[in-house]
Order: structure tokens, then sequence, then C-alpha cells
């Protein structure tokens, strides 16, 4: 967690950022000229203000989750931080991801005002390291979990047919891998080949439980992931200051740099594994609550045709995990465009307004996180370490 320092990294962000407002400004206008985004869509009839409310009561319901992952992340690196605090400092968080340009400026609000709280910076980095890897690792399994839950969208339509057995084996490959990967660090290599072992077993089941498309073609696609997730618990020791691959290739650069702290923030929630337990029931349900929220809001605009709720969670997570790439303002565009183009196919070209569904969305969270700003302007109230 560094700020820019010389004029050639100040000149490249600034580059960076215009790029980024370019992409989503693109986007943004492709979807208007399209049709996905129309201002009839993202109007509410008087009748449906109740499921208005009930909607962004879930998603105030999910962003006050993060208070509660974040007590428990800073736990598992051996901190201490109270509720209040940590919730101020997620709203905090909310407003500079929703409302300033640049993906990271939120983690980097959220890393300056925990060090002030704790003056311990190295473990709170490490803190938001783990908390960006397990939140991806959550929209990974729920991605997997939607298309496994609703594989008759698929089944339904041609397009997914042909996209969605990779892409599967693909969210497999990475998520079992990192989860592999950590196991190797917390219990050893063998522990970590072995529970690996178990999934390539799994998977060898479903591709001789009969001759349908699921047991042949996804389960193929799946015993492909889990053997060569196998590597994961063999090659992520190497990556440690110590290990063969970190010495021969990447000692001394930047990604190096980056791939130690990201080794050293797993190290350090080894032997924490109660911990991580609840960090990522927490993720998964912080998760869910949006997922909810978005079908909600769904439901009470004015589009020409309804999602349903298989549809929803087939497409969201997928969206979400668009947003990860470097955009601004928490994927501004990019998921607007992936959730109209993914929920497309689920509903066989049924709901063309999957675009102004996020927007809506994306409105009232970007509202709610403007209550960062209450925070930020009484900044005495959350440095009570400060002046020690």
């Amino acid at each position: 967690m560094k700020y820019p320092e010389s004029e050639t990294c100040r000149r490249n962000t600034l580059i960076f950022n215009v790029l980024k407002v370019l992409l989503a400004g693109g986007l943004l206008f492709w979807l208007v000229k399209s049709g996905g985004i129309r201002p009839e869509y993202l109007t509410v009839t008087p009748g449906h203000i109740p499921g208005v409310i009930a909607a962004c009561a879930f998603v105030a319901v999910g962003m006050g989750l993060a208070a509660f992952r974040y007590v428990e992340l800073l736990k598992g690196a051996g901190l201490v931080i109270s509720l209040k605090n940590s919730f101020r400092v997620s709203m905090i968080m909310y407003f500079f991801t929703q409302c300033v340009l640049g993906t990271a400026s939120g983690d980097v609000a959220r890393y300056y005002y925990t060090t002030g709280l704790t003056g311990q910076g190295a473990k709170v980095g490490a803190a938001i390291v783990v908390d960006r890897i397990i939140g991806i690792m959550g929209l990974l399994m729920l991605s997997g979990l939607g298309m496994a839950l609703n594989w008759t969208l698929i089944e339904n339509s041609p397009e997914l047919r042909i996209i969605a057995v990779p892409a599967l084996g693909m969210l497999c490959l990475i998520w079992l891998g990192v989860l592999l990967g950590f196991a190797a660090l917390a219990r050893g290599r063998f522990f970590g080949f072995t529970a690996g072992l178990a999934f390539v077993a799994l998977a060898g089941l479903l591709c001789a439980a009969g001759h349908s498309f699921l047991s042949e073609e996804v389960g193929r696609i799946l015993l492909y992931a889990a053997l060569l997730a196998l590597v994961g618990p063999l090659a992520v020791p190497e990556f440690l200051e110590t290990g063969f691959i970190y010495r021969k290739f990447f000692k001394g650069s930047k990604l190096g740099e980056k791939i130690g702290e990201v080794v050293s923030a797993l190290l350090i929630y080894r032997n924490s594994s109660s911990v991580v337990l609840r960090i990522v029931i927490l993720t998964g349900l912080q998760h869910l609550v949006f997922i909810l929220s978005l079908y909600l809001f769904s439901q009470v605009q004015n589009i020409p045709q309804l999602p349903d709720f298989n549809e929803i969670f087939f497409v969201a997570p997928l969206a979400f995990l668009a947003g990860i790439i470097p955009a601004p303002a928490a994927g501004l565009g990019v998921n607007e465009a992936a959730f109209e183009s993914l929920l497309l196919l689920a509903s066989s070209r049924t709901v063309a307004a999957g675009a102004s569904i996020f927007l809506i969305y994306r409105i009232w969270t970007t509202l709610f996180s403007l209550s960062g700003l209450f925070f930020i302007g009484n900044q005495k109230k959350i440095e009570p370490n400060l002046e020690k």
C-alpha cells in the first residue's frame, strides 16, 4: 500500500485514469445507443415503492456486513478494532470505491484510516490483500454454483452451451488452485496435494455417472481442472522468498515484490483457519445479499420483460467478477455491459434491459456510500490511536 511518489508515477496514474474514464464512457454510450439503458427503464411506479425499500434494505445490510467481515480480517492478522470504527472505515472505503477514480482507491482509504487506528501498516495491508483474495474466491464459487444450479439455462441457450463449459472449467481451476495452494502453505504440500486428489476423485465420479451432457462434457472439464489444480499445492510454496521460483524469476523485481506481498499476507492467516472460515461465511452471505437486492430491483423496474431469480443468480456473480478489472468507480460501465450481455444469453434474449437493472443497483449503492463523507468530515472520531 504505497502512494505514487515520482513525477513519472503521477503522470502514468493520470493517463491510466483518463483511459479508464474513456472506457466507462464508451461502454455507457454503447449501452444507451443499443437500448440497454433508457430513462423509462429506471422509473418505478408508486405501487412498487415497497419493493424498492426492500431492495435498498438488502443493499444496506450487505454494506453493513463489510464491517463485521473487516473486524474478522484484522483479527486474523492479530489486530483489534471496534465494530463501530470498522463500520466507519468501511463506509469511507465504499465512498472512495464508488465515487472516486481507481479500483484501489477504496483500499487505499481503508489502509490509511485503519493504520491510523492500529499503527500496524504491514498487517493492515496483509488483511486487505486477503480480503481481496477471499472476495474474488467467493465470486468464483458463486459463479460456478450459479451455473451448476441453473444448468437448464445453459442447455436452452446454444451460445451458453459453447462458452459455459470452458468458463466453468476455468473458474474451477482458479478456485481450486488458490484453495489448494493456501492449504499447502497452511498444512504442507502433502496435505494440499492429498486434498486435491479428493477433488479429482469427485470429478471422476461425475464423469462415470452416465452419458448425459452434464456427465460427459462438464465432468470431463472439471476433471481436467482438478488435475491441473494439483500444481497449486506443489508450486505455491516455491513463491516464498526461500522458494526456487521466487529466487530464480522474481527476486528483486516489482512483480516479485507484489507476489511477496500476497504470499506474506497468506502466511499471516495460515494458523487462523477458524477466522478464515468466518470471513468466508460472511463474504458469501454478503455476496448473496447483494444478488438478492439486484433481483428485487429487477422486479420493480419499468422494463419490458422481468427476469426470474435463476437468471439473476446465474448472471450476477459473473458480472461482479467483470468489475475487478481496472475501471473507474467500481467498474462503472463494465459491470453494466457484462450484466446486459450475460442476461441476454441466460434469458434466451428475452430480457434486454440488464444494464438498466445493474445501473439502478449502482445508483442506490452509490447513494448509501455517500455516508462515508460524514465520517471523513469527522476524522478524529475514527483515529483514537493517532495521539499515542
